[in-house]
């Protein structure tokens, strides 16, 4: 994938800011001049400049229509439409009409219908069309502003056009605030524009943006932008990002400094405290890495039940974008998904985050609050309220979890969350056992099986061969490590086998051999040795009792 031809592509940004019978915009202005300045950035794409069309404050259909049409016919690679300003919905339909200066919501005929831009996008060659309405006032003009016929959904459902990735922002759109630069829905697309995406490749697709924007206005409870799509790639990549190298290692466990209680604006404040990384999605976190490290609870699904100190949590996935409902069934092979079920196993504790849309038994009353460390216990699928299959998981609240880095073992500095409790004192490095495991691909060492959970997540367990706890203190190595599944885990573990120098296995039962171990690291003969001296020991007890 790669950036579109900007030799080959065009932009029209098109804002009406000064009206004679309606309020003014100011903030419009604002929005051109910075959308035509990022979109010729060289460190973002480099649009020429006489690719890049600015009407500002268009008096007649022909000043906002002849541009476009220049545009469109110029255009081979990739088209952008934008327009901010007043837009009109119909009250007898769904037709749409863009606000010019001497425009009158009592007067339809002096606006701009929609439908001829339409015509003009239609006949372009372009390869790719990207159309922008931050179309203010649309809901107040009417009185849409309630009802299940939002005026953000006929705008988008009356603007769309086959081949044409569509985004609308029809809500009610305030006139700048002293303070604010833009307007609400561009204002989110020049931030994460300029700003970039944290965690994302390096090249951003216009979906992206899209579902990131779309995330803030919903942090910030204003009215929810909708796209639509067809026969379009939604993954056109539009702008390089900024934010690129500026990817957040992750992060297991309490962050210090932040306790639970701790109230957060937004999603951007969340992930500035690195308590909750995404900006738009609800779990954080990989299978591969170790599992969820954190979660966002904010009613977004129906089937959410929170109880407190115990909360059964909805998976992700399946929920149409627009409308938010349950569409198909949840799958535990979705990333979040199965980072849940990975956390289960690995039993790396989870932040937990509670929105304002959540149980306002515990939610925050705006905002998001830090609620602490939960352990997930267990899953499972179901009927969900609107229909399709959803996965549940079970999060138990670990009370005690206030523990700083200077009461861990001062030979094991780790930061929190990547350390598991082996003894009193005594902590094991997590990454060195997901090293292990990775290297056999989760095969026990001994019979060679790996064991797998629906959605192909497979699982292992690791034992230290030399113990890490007094009396025994062996280092935390790999060197000093096995991969096994949990039987042989545990049947070494408590002494019932044990291995030889030359590495065949031993059943401690009747003394004969169970196999060779199986070898893709450096196993240290020392450590070997110590655990079979001190289990050798205690079975020639063991069997002189039985005698």
């Amino acid at each position: 994938m790669s950036l579109p031809d900007p030799s080959k592509s065009r932009a029209v940004l098109i804002g009406t800011s000064q009206y004679e019978h309606m309020p003014s915009i100011p903030a419009v202005e604002k929005n051109l001049k910075e959308l035509s300045k990022l979109l010729q950035s060289e460190d973002l794409w480099g649009l020429p400049a006489t690719n890049c069309t600015v009407v500002s404050n268009p008096q007649t259909a022909i000043d906002m229509l002849d541009p476009l049409q220049q545009a469109a016919e110029e255009a081979r690679d990739t088209l952008i439409v934008y327009f901010a300003g007043h837009g009109l919905v119909h009250s007898t339909g769904s037709d749409l009409y863009l606000a010019l200066v001497g425009s009158d919501d009592k007067r339809m005929y002096r606006s701009v219908a929609y439908d001829h831009i339409r015509e003009e996008l239609r006949a372009s060659r372009a390869r790719r069309r990207i159309v922008i309405l931050d179309c203010c006032y649309s809901g107040r003009a009417f009185g849409l502003m309630s009802g299940a016929d939002q005026p953000t959904e006929r705008v988008a459902n009356g603007a769309a056009l086959r081949g044409t990735y569509l985004m609308a922002a029809a809500g009610e759109n305030k006139t700048a605030e002293a303070g604010e630069e833009y307007t609400a829905f561009s204002g989110e697309l020049i931030n994460l524009i300029r700003e970039g995406i944290p965690d994302q490749p390096d090249l951003l697709d216009v979906d992206t943006l899209f579902t990131h924007a779309r995330a803030a206005l919903q942090d910030k409870g204003l009215p929810i932008p909708q796209k639509r799509e067809e026969d379009f790639s939604s993954k056109l990549i539009l702008f390089r990002n900024r934010a690129h190298g500026r990817i957040t290692k992750e992060r297991y466990g309490p962050i210090p400094g932040v306790k639970p209680g701790t109230l957060f604006p937004n999603r951007h404040a969340l992930h500035n405290a690195k308590i909750h990384r995404p900006l738009q999605a609800g779990i954080c976190g990989t299978a591969a890495r170790g599992g969820a490290e954190s979660i966002v609870v904010s009613g977004g699904y129906s089937d959410d039940e929170d109880y407190g100190n115990t909360i059964i949590y909805t998976g992700h996935g399946g929920r149409d974008q627009n409308t938010g409902e349950q569409i198909k069934d949840q799958s535990p092979t979705d990333p979040g998904n199965a980072a849940l079920i990975k956390s289960i196993i690995t039993k790396l504790p989870v932040r937990v985050v509670r929105g304002s849309g959540g149980d306002k038994k515990f939610s925050p009353a705006s905002g998001y609050s830090y609620d602490g460390l939960f352990a997930v216990t267990e899953y499972w699928t179901k009927p969900g309220i609107d229909g399709p299959i959803v996965l549940q998981f079970r999060l138990e609240k670990i009370i005690d979890h206030d523990v700083h880095p200077g009461t861990y073992d001062s030979s094991h500095k780790l930061h929190p969350g990547r350390w598991e409790f082996v003894a009193p004192g005594s902590y094991a490095d997590r990454s060195l056992a997901t090293e292990l495991k990775q290297l056999y691909d989760y095969a026990c060492q001994i019979c060679g099986v790996v064991l797998e959970v629906p959605g192909g997540l497979k699982f292992a367990a690791t034992v230290h061969i030399q113990g890490l706890e007094l009396p025994h203190r062996g280092p935390d190595v790999k060197e000093n490590m096995l991969c096994l599944c949990s039987n042989h885990r545990d049947l070494f573990k408590y002494g019932a086998i044990t291995i030889e120098d030359d590495f065949k296995v031993i059943d401690q039962t009747d003394g004969e051999i169970i196999t060779d171990l199986t070898l893709k690291h450096k196993v240290d003969l020392d450590y070997i040795r110590y655990h079979r001296k001190h289990h050798m020991i205690g079975q020639q007890h063991l069997i002189g009792d039985l005698d």
